[in-house]
């Protein structure tokens, strides 16, 4: 299933219904993400006694009326944020259904931020970065970039990411996270550039949940080595413990930013864990 045939309209449809607040840092710019300083858009936040310079259009009459003091009202300022979605393109995220379930989450994010009014940028290792993207109306531009989004090879997410000119917001990192890097490290590195850390950790169903008594031959995806293996409870086991600790090094190492750790794989709806990401 290609990417375009995946994100059908039902899906967009589903999307506008949704509201995603993410806490980021807001940029300047006009937009609807909402930012604790104080401004004057038309949303109502507090009220506070008028100091000289205020502006007599935000004084409260009718409180002047009861009071007999001035008062101003407080609106609060919306703006537009920066995010910034990462994707993974090594080998390993080419197994079983990860690559199109990694294009499509991407998409919906794109499109829902974009409804939002902020300003989202895609980064694709190996593709030129999709940048500044606002409007809507850019949705099918994103999904033909991501349709070319292909997955190959061993990469370093570290070196990859210490290149990318990413603008201070949110950023989402989507991978399975099978790399040689430290993910401390990783994520120490994003938080260096100020990002908002949300590290989705995508795994493919069979990762999640190998059969027992299966004669497999693994392939590392990035470097093609082979070795077979039989899957019997003892080696079941072995495989559940070295993955508990490989999710739970993300988890620590994303929380140790302050960053938001969520674990996805490939038979869980989209839609399902973008509402699990909403604060």
């Amino acid at each position: 299933m290609t990417l375009r045939e995946a994100f059908t309209s039902e899906y967009m449809s589903q999307i506008k219904r949704i509201t995603l607040q993410l806490r980021t840092e807001a940029t300047t710019a006009g937009g609807r993400r909402k930012s604790r300083a104080k401004g004057q858009s038309v949303e109502f936040y507090d009220f506070r006694n008028y100091v000289t310079g205020d502006s007599i259009k935000n004084i409260d009459w009718k409180s002047y009326g009861r009071l007999d003091k001035l008062i101003i009202k407080l609106f609060m300022e919306e703006r537009q944020a920066n995010v910034n979605i990462i994707i993974d393109t090594s080998g390993s995220m080419g197994f079983g259904d990860k690559g199109i379930t990694a294009k499509l989450l991407s998409a919906c994010l794109c499109y829902m931020f974009m409804l939002n009014m902020d300003r989202v940028n895609i980064y694709a290792p190996g593709l030129t970065p999709l940048t500044d993207l606002t409007s809507p109306s850019r949705i099918n531009q994103a999904v033909d970039y991501l349709e070319n989004v292909e997955f190959s090879g061993e990469s370093s997410l570290t070196e990859q990411i210490k290149v990318l000119p990413l603008k201070q917001g949110s950023c989402i990192l989507i991978s399975d996270f099978f790399t040689q890097d430290n993910k401390t490290e990783l994520f120490k590195l994003l938080a260096y550039k100020k990002q908002k850390l949300y590290a989705v950790t995508l795994l493919d169903k069979t990762e999640m949940s190998p059969e027992n008594g299966e004669e497999v031959t693994l392939e590392d995806c990035e470097n093609k080595g082979t070795m077979p293996v039989t899957l019997d409870k003892p080696a079941l086991k072995r495989y559940k413990q070295a993955l508990d600790a490989h999710l739970a090094e993300i988890a620590n190492s994303a929380k140790r930013v302050q960053g938001q750790f969520s674990l996805a794989t490939t038979d869980m709806q989209v839609l399902k864990l973008i509402k699990e990401m909403v604060m």
